[in-house]
C-alpha cells in the first residue's frame, strides 16, 4: 500500500480517547484500548500541533530515531508507556525511519496486548501506513495463540486486509504446526479467508510431513481441495518432480485433471527438458507411468510446453526442431513466433521464414507481425518493406494491419489495401473496418465509399 499517511488521523484518536475503545474502525468485534487512556485530548494535541513550543527540528528528530533511544529499553516499556510513545509520533513526516518506530512500538505492543496491536496496525494501514505494521504485530500474535489470532482476522470487513492478515497469520502458524493450522481452516468463513490459508498451509505442511499433507489435501472438497493439491505438489516438485507426477497418476482422474497443469509447469520451470521427456514418453510401455495417452497426458504436454514457450522460446524452438517435439511442431511454432517477436522480432521472423511449410509457415509469419506491430509498428512497418516473396509480404501485412487497426484504423486500412492477393485483401480491409465502425462508424463509412478493390 502507498504510505499517504504513516499514522491514524489526530481525529481518529480523539474520538476514539472520548467513545473509550479503539481504533480499529474496519474490524467487527470490539477494538482494543485507545493509545492512550489517561491522555487527554488537550495533551495529544499540545504534543502533536505544529504551534508547540519545541523547535519543529528537533522534535521530528526526537520522534523517528531509533526507539531504543527514547530513554528506556524498549523491551522494559510497559503498555501505556509504548502507546504514550505512539502518540508522540502522530503528525510526524512519512519517511523510512517513522515508519521503522513505529513497527518497533507496535511489536513491542504486540507482546503485551497482540488484539489491540493488531487493531490500532489494521486502522493504519487503512489509512496509508505500510502493510508490514500489521503483518509485524500478526506474526507476534500468531507465534503466541494463531486461532486467536485467526478469529480476529476472519472477521475484518476490509478483503483486501482480511486476506493479508489471513495469509500472514497461517504462514507463521504452519511453519510451526501445520497440522493444527489445517485443522483450523474449517473455523474459517467460506470464501476467500479459506482459500488464503488453504493456499499459504500447503507448502509448509508439505515441508514438514509430505504424506500427511497429501491426506489432508485430497480429503478436502471442491476448489479447497484443487488448491491445497497445488500447493503440496508444487513444494513436492521442488524435490523430487518425478515422484509427485507418478503419485498424480494414481489419484482418481479428477485429482489428476485438476493438479496436472501445475506439476507440469513447476516440472518444466526447474527443469525443462526433463519434464517434456517424461511428457512425451508417458503413453509408451518404457515409461514405467500408471499414465497412457489422453486427455491428462496432452494437457500435461501443453502445460510443459506452453512453459518453455513462455520463458525461453528459443529452447522450445530446438526442442520443436528434434525427431521428438517434432510432432508437436505445428500446432505450436504460432505460439514460439509470437513469444520470441516479444523480444526478439527480428529473430523471430528470421527463424519463421526458414520454416518449410507454407501453412505453418505463414501462422508463424503471421505471429511475428502481429506482435511486433503492437510493440513497435514502425520497425514492423520497416520489416515488412524488406519482405519479398509476394506470400510471406502479404501474411504478415494481413496481420500487421489488424495489430494496428485499434489504434490507426485509417493507416490500418491502407496496409490491408496493398495486399495483392484479392482474397486476403478483401477479408483483411473487411476486418479491418469492422472494428474501425466500433471507435469512429462515420470515418469508417467514409472509407467504404473510396474503397474499389
Amino acid at each position: 500500500m502507498k504510505s499517504s499517511s504513516l499514522f491514524p488521523s489526530l481525529l481518529t484518536l480523539i474520538l476514539g480517547l472520548a467513545l473509550g475503545y479503539g481504533l480499529a474502525l474496519t474490524i467487527r468485534p470490539a477494538p482494543p484500548a485507545t493509545i492512550n487512556d489517561s491522555m487527554e485530548p488537550e495533551s495529544i494535541e499540545a504534543q502533536t500541533s505544529p504551534a508547540s513550543t519545541q523547535d519543529p527540528e528537533s522534535a521530528t528528530t526526537e520522534n523517528t530515531r531509533d526507539p531504543s533511544s527514547h530513554g528506556s529499553d524498549l523491551a522494559s516499556l510497559n503498555l501505556e508507556q509504548i502507546k504514550a510513545r505512539i502518540a508522540t509520533l502522530a503528525g510526524s513526516p512519512a519517511t523510512r525511519e517513522t515508519d521503522r518506530t513505529l513497527q518497533k512500538y507496535v511489536e513491542r505492543w504486540a507482546q503485551l496486548d497482540p488484539a489491540g496491536a493488531s487493531a490500532y496496525a489494521a486502522q493504519a494501514v487503512a489509512q496509508g501506513s505500510p502493510e508490514s505494521l500489521l503483518n509485524a504485530a500478526l506474526k507476534i500474535w500468531a507465534n503466541t495463540s494463531p486461532k486467536a489470532a485467526s478469529d480476529w482476522a476472519a472477521q475484518l470487513t476490509s478483503q483486501e486486509l482480511r486476506e493479508s492478515s489471513i495469509r500472514q497469520i497461517y504462514q507463521t502458524w504452519s511453519k510451526t504446526d501445520p497440522a493444527s493450522a489445517a485443522r483450523n481452516i474449517l473455523s474459517l468463513p467460506p470464501g476467500s479467508a479459506r482459500e488464503t490459508a488453504v493456499a499459504t498451509v500447503g507448502g509448509n505442511y508439505a515441508k514438514a510431513n509430505l504424506p500427511q499433507a497429501l491426506s489432508w489435501a485430497t480429503g478436502l472438497q471442491g476448489a479447497m481441495r484443487e488448491r491445497a493439491v497445488q500447493n503440496v505438489l508444487e513444494q513436492w516438485t521442488r524435490n523430487d518432480p518425478m515422484a509427485a507426477a507418478k503419485w498424480l497418476l494414481q489419484q482418481p482422474a479428477q485429482i489428476q485433471w485438476a493438479a496436472v497443469s501445475k506439476v507440469a509447469q513447476d516440472w518444466t520451470r526447474r527443469d525443462p527438458m526433463t519434464a517434456l521427456a517424461y511428457a512425451t514418453s508417458m503413453s509408451g510401455p518404457s515409461a514405467g507411468s500408471a499414465m497412457v495417452s489422453g486427455p491428462v497426458q496432452r494437457r500435461f504436454l501443453e502445460s510443459a510446453l506452453g512453459t518453455l514457450i513462455g520463458s525461453d522460446p528459443r529452447a522450445a524452438a530446438a526442442w520443436l526442431s528434434t525427431q521428438t517435439g517434432s510432432t508437436y511442431f505445428a500446432n505450436s511454432a504460432g505460439s514460439v513466433a509470437g513469444r520470441w517477436a516479444s523480444f526478439d522480432p527480428v529473430q523471430a521472423a528470421s527463424w519463421s521464414q526458414q520454416i518449410t511449410d507454407p501453412k505453418i509457415r505463414d501462422n508463424a509469419i503471421s505471429s511475428v507481425a502481429g506482435s511486433w506491430g503492437r510493440s513497435d509498428p514502425s520497425s514492423a512497418a520497416a520489416w515488412l518493406g524488406t519482405l519479398t516473396d509476394p506470400s510471406i509480404r502479404n501474411t504478415a501485412t494481413a496481420a500487421y494491419s489488424r495489430s494496428i487497426t485499434p489504434y490507426d484504423p485509417a493507416t490500418a486500412a491502407q496496409w490491408a489495401m496493398s495486399i495483392t492477393d484479392p482474397k486476403l485483401q478483401k477479408a483483411a480491409v473487411q476486418d479491418v473496418v469492422k472494428n474501425w465502425k466500433r471507435y469512429d462508424p462515420a470515418a469508417a463509412a467514409n472509407f467504404l465509399k473510396s474503397y474499389n478493390p
